[in-house]
């Protein structure tokens, strides 16, 4: 069934600051938490940016503005984590309880999803990490996604901007 929950295992890794990143639902409700940033682990590799967005928008559309599923540019995989940027952080709430602890619904994986704040924070952040990024330069399956925040566009595609890539036109002679 889809509705199968399983425990979310944190990395063991060295960092002692694992903490600093898990979300506490009851700090969102409360407000003493505005972080907006997930990081959504163990995602089967197979899933593409679109069938992730499918599954999300079903309950979650018009909530987020920022959206990056990272791709193994050899194998044309995800390497199984994506971010997501919320507008607001209460959307985080429902979009915890909904995925967190939750097996996937495609591709019949035993993969658990687990849920924790990112390490880079807010929409305008993301923006300045990949702006630069020659991640830029490939197809559009393999970039971030930037959505309207507000306003009549609000979930709309936003586009990227690109710092420092000013086109220059010289004149010969």
């Amino acid at each position: 069934t889809n509705n199968q929950r399983g425990v979310c295992q944190t990395s063991n890794s060295s960092s002692s600051n694992t903490e600093d990143f898990k979300l506490d639902v009851k700090r969102v409700l409360a407000r003493s938490d505005q972080r907006t940033t997930v990081m959504v682990r163990n995602i089967p590799n197979k899933y593409t940016q679109q069938m992730l967005l499918q599954e999300i928008n079903v309950n979650h559309k018009e909530t987020y503005d920022f959206f990056y599923l990272p791709i193994d540019f050899k194998n044309k995989c995800n390497v199984g984590y994506a971010f997501i940027n919320f507008i607001s952080p209460l959307s985080i709430v429902e979009f915890y309880e909904e995925f967190n602890g939750r097996k996937w619904k495609n591709f019949n994986s035993e993969k658990v999803c687990c849920i924790s704040y990112a390490r880079i924070q807010g929409k305008s952040s993301m923006i300045s990490r990949f702006q630069n990024s020659s991640l830029m330069d490939k197809d559009g399956e393999f970039q971030p996604l930037l959505f309207h925040s507000s306003g009549s566009n609000k979930g709309k595609p936003e586009k990227f901007p690109i710092a420092g890539k000013t086109k220059r036109s010289f004149s010969v002679g």
